[in-house]
């Protein structure tokens, strides 16, 4: 028998429990070693192979009630007579040296002993990002730890409340590999492919569509891939191309964790807000803004090359010259989709001070009304933030702007070795906010901080909640906002009034943890063009807003409730879709619920990516919710989604060997 080590709970206390009352405020606020290497595995001398795969047909002989496998590969599940036998995991457990874990659902100390160490771990980091990240066991956000009644929860905002019922697995995989090379993943790839198993991939957690896990799945955790390294000088394997300043980092490094060590010798990376997020993978592939992307570009625009596995198993080193289809996809295509990155090199950024303009606010009492769309305070600061955005983003000030029905908070932010300029491009800003009647203002002050980390720490702030809240069921729907909507008062009256009416459908939600919020970001690219180098989102570049809305919900929430949340977040977005027909929104920050996805997601670049796909993995081995080949409402394997044609189909636990 195969010896299976449960894996134990690490975390570290959750500091964020002192300031639970501020996370009503900031509900959803900013989100989300190698060796092993082959050379004898790398690309032709043209690149990648491009043999296609045989597909595998579909196996036979389901046995579970209501679900239905059609024409879909992968479709083994446990308890079937596909499943792999004892030896069969044995092997493949030696094969990637004892790295096939057990899955133990983060919260199951406290429903088999409240009052031990092992639950009091839990409950102390339950509403930490980086706890949460640093096990397979649990994910950022609790939807996608549910599959219909399957769950092991804590309650979000009183995790030692005792609780009672069975810990089930709900989508978490019963069994993980935790990946530490590329050979790991090759053989991952292998045994999945020989017995039609399902593969889910996941890095840190930092997901709002669920598509890190996967109920009934082999699941490859790429976390602890932590290698880093800086290249002063670089080319590129097979091309003639020649960089300076170069990181490399392995797939399960963190954004907090890249930025101190490439800030140690004088680099800035173009992370996001949310410090414990994985760089290289769903931010990274599939887009990646931040603070530092009006100036220097997204996170795929930085990417240089990088060392995947694909579907046949083969590692290779891939960039513009020696594989262009493959490297364009995973610029911006989406991650989990064509290959399993491992390593990820990227143009790292001479190290500037960081100027922040920040202020906070809350509306006077005799200020509010309960009809935003009529609030003149609602309609007057947005009206003035959308006058300015051009001017800003022209000069690569990026924004957060975190709009309430009681309350605001706006940041401001350029890199610039010149404190001043800031200053100078919000002064009409600053002047408006400061003399606005009807605030209470609670901050208002310019900070230059001389380092990425300084700042970062800074908005790691209760106000900001950079790191949370998690521990918490998230509802998300978002949507890009074209330059063209800011080019003269009568469309940025037409934004506005649309802006306004999701904020209303958004706040119908009430008071308390579901209440909504609206955010509105200028963390984009819009002074960096594309030249058909990614494969990101092309309504990226042209757009000056990413327009947030969302809605939280607990443990304690019936599926009445959770389902009624969301749905009025999907409607708060609708406004804006009317205002921007065609358009679309960042793949990562979107409404899982989208049935325009393929337009709204990838855009005009969905067509080329869904070849690129079928060239390297025709058999779909690598499959998630709205991805580039996304099978559909009928695969069971997306029955844990609300939208899926098949009842809940939960994991169930299978002991030490399967």
């Amino acid at each position: 028998m195969v010896n299976l080590r449960r894996r134990t709970s690490r975390t570290s206390p959750c500091f964020l429990l002192s300031v639970i009352s501020l996370l009503f405020l900031s509900a959803v606020l900013v989100f989300h070693s190698f060796g092993g290497f082959h050379w004898s595995r790398l690309n032709s001398p043209f690149g990648c192979e491009k043999k296609p795969e045989a597909s595998l047909a579909p196996l036979a002989g389901n046995t579970l009630p209501g679900i239905t496998t059609g024409s879909f590969n992968y479709t083994c599940m446990p308890y079937q007579s596909c499943w792999p036998g004892p030896s069969d995991w044995q092997a493949f457990n030696s094969s990637i040296g004892g790295n096939l874990k057990i899955t133990t659902p983060w919260a199951e100390p406290c429903y088999e002993n409240s009052s031990s160490a092992a639950c009091s771990l839990v409950e102390g980091g339950y509403m930490s990002s980086t706890s949460r990240s640093s096990q397979y066991g649990a994910m950022e956000y609790l939807n996608w730890e549910v599959c219909g009644n399957s769950q092991c929860l804590l309650n979000s905002f009183s995790p030692s409340t005792k609780v009672s019922g069975t810990c089930s697995l709900g989508r978490l995989s019963a069994y993980y590999v935790e990946a530490h090379t590329a050979v790991d993943v090759s053989e991952t790839l292998a045994f999945v492919k020989k017995h039609q198993i399902r593969l889910s991939i996941k890095n840190s957690g930092h997901d709002y569509f669920g598509r890190s896990n996967t109920a009934n799945s082999l699941a490859l955790w790429t976390h602890n891939m932590k290698d880093m390294a800086y290249h002063q000088n670089f080319t590129p394997f097979q091309c003639r191309a020649q960089y300076q300043n170069i990181g490399e980092i392995g797939a399960g490094v963190s954004a907090q964790e890249a930025y101190l060590f490439f800030e140690s010798l004088g680099m800035q990376v173009t992370v996001g807000a949310i410090g414990s997020v994985g760089i290289a993978g769903g931010f990274g592939q599939g887009g990646g803004h931040g603070a530092l992307a009006p100036s220097y570009g997204l996170m795929v625009d930085q990417a240089v090359e990088f060392e995947v596995v694909t579907a046949d198993g083969h590692t290779r080193l891939i960039n513009e010259c020696n594989d262009p289809d493959l490297f364009w996809a995973m610029r911006g295509g989406g991650g989990g989709t064509y290959a399993v990155l491992t390593r990820y090199k990227f143009q790292l950024h001479p190290m500037v001070p960081i100027n922040v303009y920040t202020f906070e606010a809350d509306i006077l009492p005799s200020s509010q009304v309960s009809d935003l769309t009529q609030s003149p305070v609602h309609r007057d600061i947005v009206t003035a933030l959308a006058r300015n955005q051009t001017t800003w983003s022209n000069n690569n000030v990026a924004g957060y702007n975190f709009i309430l029905p009681t309350s605001l908070v706006s940041l401001q932010v350029l890199p610039s070795t010149n404190a001043n300029r800031l200053k100078e491009l919000t002064a009409q800003w600053h002047d408006f906010l400061s003399t606005y009647p009807g605030l209470n203002i609670t901050v208002n002050s310019y900070i230059t901080f001389p380092v990425f980390s300084q700042y970062a720490l800074f908005t790691q702030e209760p106000s900001f909640a950079r790191n949370g809240p998690v521990g918490i069921g998230l509802a998300e729907a978002g949507r890009l906002i074209p330059r063209t909507q800011f080019d003269s008062d009568a469309a940025i009256d037409t934004l506005v009034n649309a802006f306004l009416q999701g904020l209303q459908i958004s706040n119908s939600l009430g008071a308390g943890p579901g209440s909504g919020s609206g955010q509105i970001y200028a963390t984009g690219p819009s002074n960096q063009p594309d030249n058909s180098k990614t494969g990101v989102n092309p309504a990226w570049r042209g757009s000056l807003w990413e327009v947030i809305y969302g809605g939280i919900w607990v443990s304690a929430d019936s599926q009445d409730t959770r389902g009624r949340i969301q749905n009025t977040i999907s409607e708060a977005i609708k406004p804006l879709k009317v205002l921007t027909p065609g358009g679309g929104c960042y793949l990562n920050e979107g409404d899982w619920t989208e049935e325009e996805w393929q337009q709204t997601f990838f855009g005009e670049n969905y067509g080329r990516l869904v070849e690129v796909k079928r060239m390297y993995d025709p058999s779909g081995l690598f499959n998630c919710w709205k991805c580039v080949g996304f099978n559909g409402y009928e695969d069971p394997f997306y029955s844990c989604y609300g939208q899926s044609s098949n009842p809940p189909n939960p994991t169930r636990s299978l002991g030490p060997v399967g």
